[in-house]
């Protein structure tokens, strides 16, 4: 049964990352595949991407400068000889300066081995515009999944629930949860600025 592929999108401090971190702690849990997470504004060039994917997969380093190609060479015989699936999350992948290029890379890396690699990828802007951007949109057989921003009821439910876990009775005063979310939720429904109003 072919892979398929995960759009995750939405605003910003909506639990996206939170949410495909879980996600992927679990599918390693209870499965054999192998999920690897890269946040893409840490790994911003094709070659650095690539190269660390390879390390994570468990692939021994390799120098600084070796060529796609190579690095892509790679990847597919170490995968191919694998026992396991494998799933790849790029967070932030408008980060990426080359994402087209690494997201053909890995579809095509996918569909030269007999082993699906599935990709969640995680962009910070409006998935229309990465599609513009992706050419290989008609090949990822990508499903969509949309994060709304929280809900004035939400902040307050997340939040109480993190008052409870972090400070002792009576540390925060009543009502105060209830403020930070009536000020945040209309204007960005973005959990980290929340946390920032505490």
């Amino acid at each position: 049964m072919r892979v398929g592929n995960l759009l995750v999108h939405g605003p910003a401090g909506a639990g996206k990352t939170t949410c495909v971190r879980h996600v992927f702690e679990q599918l390693e849990d209870e499965t054999s595949t192998r999920a690897i997470y890269i946040n893409c504004r840490q790994y911003n060039i094709r070659s650095s991407l690539l190269t660390e994917l390879l390390i994570e997969i468990g692939y021994p380093a390799l120098r600084k400068g070796r060529p796609v190609d190579g690095i892509l060479s790679r990847l597919q015989e170490f995968i191919r000889k694998n026992r396991s699936g494998v799933a790849i999350a790029l967070d932030e992948l408008d980060c990426l300066g080359d994402q087209t290029e690494v997201v053909y890379n890995l579809e095509m890396l996918s569909s030269s081995i007999e082993k699906d690699i599935g990709l969640m990828m995680v962009p910070n802007r409006d998935p229309r515009q990465l599609w513009s951007d992706l050419r290989s949109e008609s090949r990822l057989d990508c499903s969509i999944l949309c994060f709304d921003p929280y809900s004035e009821a939400e902040f307050v439910d997340i939040f109480n629930q993190r008052v409870t876990q972090a400070f002792r009775p009576g540390v925060v005063e009543d009502g105060i949860v209830e403020v930070i979310a009536e000020q945040v939720a209309p204007d960005s429904g973005d959990c980290r600025e929340a946390r920032v109003g505490c």
